[in-house]
């Protein structure tokens, strides 16, 4: 039986330096692909063009720039075994968009075909954009994304471009060492393992760790180089290799000691010994390619030596949802727990090179995986979620997974924590829309019921869509449950923009004496064109999300139509800071509408005001001291609310409130004076950390006369809306919302 040890990744034989030698390097690219096929010419022409482009730029180590594209395509061939000319074509020329300013697009599809422009544009950031930093890298991420969900290159580029970038980071600045360390830790390395592209997904833990915690790192890779010849790991090979020489079957054995990534805990954002589940792995690769003898392996390992118990992982049976296949199982051995990987020789290729293994070789990725793969990438660029919840994302799909059924016993593979409506929404979006429920393992539950391994799950259908409550984006695990809800969310919310976008700008348009007929004529298709906007309604959306000024709006409209009568003479009249357009609400929409913390104003209270954004309406009290501290808000931007007490809410709303207290009877007194009439739900009264008394209540409500009826009976500064949601035939908690 032989015996192997894992290292490191290991570079390309490319080299960043001053006396890059582009020569030597098309003889070392030619023994990868010939250069007298046919097929191979896009490439070096590629490298031609690249060389032409990119000719008088450096790195900032003093190279020339066109080392960093060269070593990006050397990476795919020599270390990754990538073949494919386009891909490594597009790789030599992923930078030019970016950084040439004459070159276009347009000028690759020409030149190169349509394959290796949509790989370069998929690799292009958009930088030329006025967004703050934050906001263009995430738009450069869903662009990614996207283009990766359709050609899969794309990805595979940009990870062999960002190992080469932390190769060659000590020539950058700490801070920027920093920043681009820590997007591998939570965006490149979780998609490498997405694709399970093993060894590539090491180095990149490696190299970021490496540079996010130099101290630490250095103690845990002292560790990590003693165990490969540690006297208990050394016996547990030679006790592997002694079971194994009586036993019917032949094995490879593979020790492998756990890359810097085992010991990182993305939550904490920690790296420390106590963070690895176990720092050693073995795998076991038979000697032929079936997988019954992996079944056979297993019993050897487990009747020789401690098996943890329930520790056995089949993913031979339920592969993964990268399509990594392999047994697992955890022994004790001298005090230390070690992982067991069982596997084939073509199940070890791919857990060790994944889609890369396959590429150029169709007939042995499933079009099923492929399209599993995909369809994470889409829901990864399409989720409209800030920045952190995209990353979240990313971090979940290298969680722990859990197997579900449905009814004809389908099986389906979910991050840990993964709810009932992140079954419903797997199967499909319309189903998880319209989920109030299901019956799990033949009895009820809500769609907030955590899914447990093993479970069988029939999805209950509502007849119309129901009301998602916008924390469940966050207690769903998967990306598609998250950006289906996401959408839906934003659908409501722009809704509401529109509404009250045209509130606003009508309102300005009378104050100062326009014609409202100016919102359907000529003018306003020429103040479109100037804002880039398609129809008026995306014109409201944007007042009402504060993204436009009504103000400025009108200044533009006046320039746009300066013939016209209504429009003639100079420009409307500065208002006061009094001069507050009003926020007139019918209704309350706990997907926009929200109550500030600061100043806990209550829906039907006097003295109001609004701020908008793209996430929706918040309110504060006009006194708010916190909403008087910000500079960036301008007086003009705060709405005055006024509640429409004569518009009954249908469906009711539940609130659930929490009010506190030095003793219990003032909070008695306060529930002995609620309103008769009103719809009380439950009432609690317990002791908080610091001994006060807290009491939260729920109580359902039918409109903004009632809710005034109800929070004037508390005092202002010891309550605060705790959550509120819609009734659904009668029941807030259908939904089984916590209390």
């Amino acid at each position: 039986m032989a015996l192997a040890r894992t290292t490191l990744f290991q570079p390309a034989l490319l080299r960043d330096g001053a006396d890059f030698d582009l020569e030597a390097y098309r003889l070392r690219m030619a023994s990868y692909l010939a250069e007298d096929a046919a097929d191979n010419r896009i490439f070096f022409d590629a490298l031609d063009f690249a060389r032409e482009l990119h000719l008088g730029q450096t790195r900032k180590s003093g190279a020339p720039y066109i080392s960093h594209p060269c070593a990006v395509a050397e990476i795919l061939a020599a270390e990754l075994a990538v073949k494919d000319p386009r891909l490594l074509a597009a790789a030599l020329l992923h930078d030019v968009v970016e950084d040439i300013e004459h070159i276009t697009n347009a000028d690759i599809d020409r030149r190169f075909g349509s394959t290796v422009a949509e790989l370069v544009d998929g690799c292009t950031k958009l930088a030329r954009s006025s967004r703050d930093r934050a906001s263009l890298k995430d738009l450069t991420h869903s662009k990614i994304f996207l283009t990766a969900s359709r050609r899969l290159g794309v990805l595979v580029i940009k990870l062999a471009d960002r190992l080469h970038n932390l190769r060659t980071l000590h020539y950058l600045p700490k801070s920027k060492r920093q920043r681009i360390a820590q997007e591998t830790a939570e965006v490149y390395a979780p998609l490498a393992a997405k694709l399970n592209i093993f060894r590539l997904k090491r180095e990149l833990y490696h190299q970021a760790l490496t540079n996010l915690f130099p101290k630490q790192s250095k103690k845990i890779l002292n560790s990590m180089k003693a165990l490969v010849s540690h006297p208990d790991v050394l016996a547990l090979e030679a006790e592997i290799r002694d079971c194994f020489a009586h036993a019917p079957i032949q094995v490879t054995c593979r020790t492998r000691v756990k890359g810097l990534g085992n010991y990182y805990n993305p939550i904490q954002r920690s790296l420390k010994i106590g963070n690895a589940e176990n720092r050693v792995d073995l795998v076991l690769v038979t000697a032929e390619e079936n997988p019954l003898d992996c079944y056979l392996t297993l019993g050897v390992v487990n009747s020789h030596f401690t098996a943890i118990a329930r520790s056995i992982r089949d993913f031979i049976a339920n592969p993964k949802n990268t399509g990594y296949v392999s047994l697992h199982t955890r022994i004790h051995y001298r005090g230390e727990n070690y992982l067991v990987k069982i596997r084939t020789p073509l199940m070890d290729e791919w857990a060790l090179s994944g889609l890369l293994g396959e590429w150029g070789r169709e007939d042995r990725i499933t079009d099923a995986h492929l399209q599993e793969v995909s369809e994470f990438l889409r829901n990864l660029g399409e989720y409209g979620g800030a920045g952190p919840r995209r990353r979240d994302l990313l971090r979940l799909s290298e969680a722990e997974e859990i197997a579900a059924y449905t009814p004809k016993g389908e099986v389906l593979a979910f991050p840990r924590g993964s709810l009932v409506l992140d079954f419903a929404y797997q199967i499909h979006s319309d189903l998880g829309n319209h989920c109030e429920g299901a019956l799990l393992n033949g009895a009820w539950a809500p769609c907030t019921q955590v899914l447990s391994d093993g479970d069988t799950v029939e999805i209950i259908m509502s007849d119309k869509a129901q009301d998602l409550d916008p924390d469940l984006e966050f207690q769903c695990k998967t990306p598609k449950a998250r950006t289906a809800i996401n959408k839906t969310l934003q659908r409501r919310r722009l809704h509401h923009a529109r509404a009250i976008g045209r509130q606003v700008l009508v309102q300005e348009m009378r104050r100062h004496g326009l014609d409202l007929a100016l919102l359907d004529g000529d003018l306003s298709q020429l103040v479109l064109e100037v804002y880039n906007l398609k129809e008026i309604q995306d014109l409201y959306a944007r007042i009402g999300q504060d993204l436009v000024s009504p103000k400025m709006l009108l200044y533009d409209l006046q320039g746009c139509g300066s013939t016209a009568e209504a429009t003639k003479g100079n420009a409307p009249p500065e208002t006061t800071a009094q001069e507050h357009n009003i926020l007139a609400l019918n209704e309350l929409d706990w997907a926009v509408h929200k109550f500030a913390q600061c100043c806990k104003p209550y829906p039907g209270q006097s003295d109001v005001v609004a701020i908008l954004s793209e996430r929706g309406v918040t309110f504060h009290q006009s006194h708010c001291h916190d909403l008087h501290k910000r500079h960036d808000l301008p007086e003009q931007s705060l709405l005055e609310v006024s509640w429409r007490d004569e518009t009954p809410w249908d469906p009711p709303l539940q609130f659930q409130i929490q009010a506190t207290s030095e003793s219990s009877a003032d909070l008695l007194e306060i529930l002995a004076h609620l309103p008769g009439d009103i719809d009380l739900e439950w009432a609690e009264i317990t002791t908080t950390p610091r001994h006060r008394k807290s009491l939260k209540l729920a109580v359902n409500l039918t409109g903004f006369a009632e809710a005034r009826a109800v929070f004037s009976r508390f005092p202002n500064a010891a309550v605060s809306i705790e959550r509120y949601c819609r009734m659904i035939c009668g029941s807030a908690c259908r939904l089984g919302l916590p209390r």
